[in-house]
């Protein structure tokens, strides 16, 4: 018998796409499970072509069919969405009382900083919630599960694959490359990622640094430190394997704050056998063992001396090499993703089929954005709530003031990231939105 399975994510395209796309194309065709894609907000043309021709069903735009889309859900045999701080998501889930259905969390960020944090709502309400990393146990609100509710947790690396890299073989050239693909943001990198550099004492470094989207911006700060004429800088790249082949070691300190979980971009550079090295960062420190795949430095002095070690040692960074590709290229293919899925849908098939309901103190049309928006944030939405129920011009400047200090963190500024400013682009017309986001621009 051939089992429905229903994907719904808030977008496809990105990372999360590339996750969700590699993998449907590695279980198509499937003789047990059949699979369709529905998109509450837009799937960029590469991911619909090749949903389309996997021949597979893939709906777009579906935040404004939820009447529709509760009827996919319940004729499906198992609902996986795709979850992370989507404004159109929470939406969903909040306004709507699904049907009868058995309904799987995929956690695409590990619930450490907000506004990507897990809340006791969102934990509690899939039949299964299913972790991108392992780092996931160790937050506040996971640790606080009744010991029944955590028997419902599992984890799944989130990976798009890393078979297309793992034939990379080294390019001769000159110089000494220390590469970085990936997120050029400090929503993600560090925020010292230059300064950083300007600090590794190698006389023939080159930084090469591919992605995007502020990598003009970065770019411009280089020449503060007079090194702009040792980084390239490529924007976003449709082929890393040419980068992948000629970097010496991949340089990838990223922020404290950085809502990774299962990185693709640091999987590939492994499977690759380009050395790693990283921050002691929780998702860092689960994806890289020190001294065994890579490098994990405590701090920024120990990432300097770190790279500056390899470009001494060749004979550490071919062991390093070789152990990095080898555990990559197990732990992170497609097969083993494919794999871990069968072992979790065969288990949920078991459950039978349930109403889901958000637990929430308002009916209808009494939700507003502003409440979606809070209902995202748990614990975080206090300073949030306060200020709504101000009754003085005081006490609201007091609770302005709580909410600016968010507005200090790169990733509290980004435009998606489940900030304000993200669920303000999706509900313009809620006042407290706006006030919320023109307030945290402010701060800029």
């Amino acid at each position: 018998m051939n089992r429905k399975i229903l994907h719904i994510t808030p977008h496809l395209g990105g990372g999360v796409g590339r996750v969700l796309i590699n993998y449907l194309s590695k279980v198509k065709p499937d003789t047990f499970f059949s699979h369709e894609v529905a998109c509450l907000d837009y799937a960029n043309d590469n991911a619909f072509n090749t949903v389309k021709n996997i021949g597979l069903h893939l709906h777009d735009k579906m935040a404004g069919e939820h009447q529709q889309l509760l009827k996919m859900i319940a004729a499906a045999d198992i609902v996986l969405i795709h979850w992370w701080n989507h404004p159109l998501l929470y939406d969903f889930l909040v306004r709507q009382t699904l049907p009868p259905a058995r309904i799987i969390f995929w956690s695409h960020t590990s619930g450490f900083h907000s506004p990507y944090v897990f809340t006791e709502k969102a934990l509690n309400y899939p039949d299964m919630f299913v972790f991108t990393t392992p780092i996931s146990y160790e937050t506040n609100e996971v640790r606080s599960l009744p010991d029944e509710r955590r028997k419902s947790l599992r984890v799944v690396w989130s990976t798009g694959g890393v078979e297309h890299v793992k034939s990379v073989k080294p390019k001769e050239h000159t110089g000494f490359n220390i590469g970085y693909i990936g997120t050029v943001d400090y929503c993600k990198m560090h925020r010292d990622f230059l300064k950083i550099n300007s600090k590794i004492k190698i006389p023939d470094a080159k930084f090469i640094v591919c992605g995007g989207p502020s990598e003009k911006q970065i770019r411009e700060e280089s020449k503060f430190y007079g090194m702009d004429n040792q980084y390239t800088f490529t924007g976003q790249i449709d082929d890393i394997t040419n980068f992948l082949s000629e970097f010496d070691v991949f340089g990838y300190p990223l922020a404290p704050y950085h809502y990774g979980t299962c990185d693709q971009a640091l999987a590939e550079s492994m499977a690759s056998g380009v050395v790693p090295v990283v921050l002691s960062n929780k998702m860092e420190r689960h994806m890289v063992t020190d001294g065994l795949t890579g490098m994990v430095a405590q701090n920024e002095k120990e990432y300097i001396n770190a790279i500056e070690k390899l470009y001494l040692n060749n004979e550490l960074r071919t062991y390093l090499s070789i152990n990095a590709k080898k555990y990559a290229v197990k732990t992170f293919s497609l097969d083993t993703i494919k794999q871990e899925w069968e072992k979790v849908f065969e288990e949920i098939l078991a459950f039978p089929k349930t109403i889901k309901k958000w637990k929430i103190n308002l009916q209808g049309t009494d939700i507003s954005a502003k409440d979606i928006f809070l209902e995202s944030l748990g614990n975080y939405a206090e300073s949030f709530i306060s200020y709504c129920n101000s009754s003085s011009k005081k006490e609201k400047k007091k609770y302005s003031d709580k909410i600016k200090q968010f507005a200090e963190s790169a990733v509290w500024q980004a435009d998606s990231k489940g900030t304000v400013h993200h669920y303000h682009s999706f509900f313009s017309d809620d006042v407290y939105l706006s006030e919320w986001s023109e307030l945290m621009r402010k701060t800029n």
